[in-house]
């Protein structure tokens, strides 16, 4: 009987921890304070953060999902900035409002192929965020001349 019991306690520790929300960095939690209030963070990829070095600068930058009611997007926190930069989330980038893509990782600073965009190719001065819709498209999101820019990689 006190063997069940306590199995029991371990059991609802265990699923306890799990169904806590990760821990925020310092540095997020301080940015997203700068957003508008309707902006929350959308936790449904895994990672629904990146961390990099987006603008060049040698710093850590951060890349936060984030959704304004039914519109989803990314929330910029640049380790130069107090203040967050958001693309999506209701807010216009690349021409859209939502950007539902389905996974998302950090693009290493080097050359990047050709796309089916029109242009060359960026030189990327940091990271980029490389996001993809399955089966269906991807892009890069990289930093030049002081705001954030969209290359399609594919369709």
């Amino acid at each position: 009987m006190i063997q069940k019991g306590l199995l029991l306690v371990i059991l609802i520790c265990t699923i306890s921890a799990y169904a806590r929300a990760p821990e925020l960095p310092a540095t997020i939690g301080t940015c997203m304070k700068s957003v508008d209030a309707r902006l929350e963070i959308d936790r449904r990829l895994n990672p629904f953060y990146l961390r990099g070095d987006f603008d060049g600068d040698g710093r850590r930058d951060y890349a936060v999902l984030v959704r304004r009611g039914t519109s989803r997007g990314i929330a910029i926190c640049l380790a130069a900035s107090p203040k967050a930069m958001t693309l999506g989330a209701g807010s216009a980038f690349h021409g859209m409002t939502d950007m539902d893509f389905t996974s998302w990782n950090v693009y290493e600073k080097r050359f990047v192929e050709r796309g089916v965009g029109e242009g060359s190719p960026p030189r990327l001065i940091g990271e980029a965020i490389r996001v993809e819709w399955e089966e269906s498209a991807s892009a890069l999101i990289y930093w030049r001349n002081r705001k954030f820019l969209w290359y399609q990689q594919g369709d």
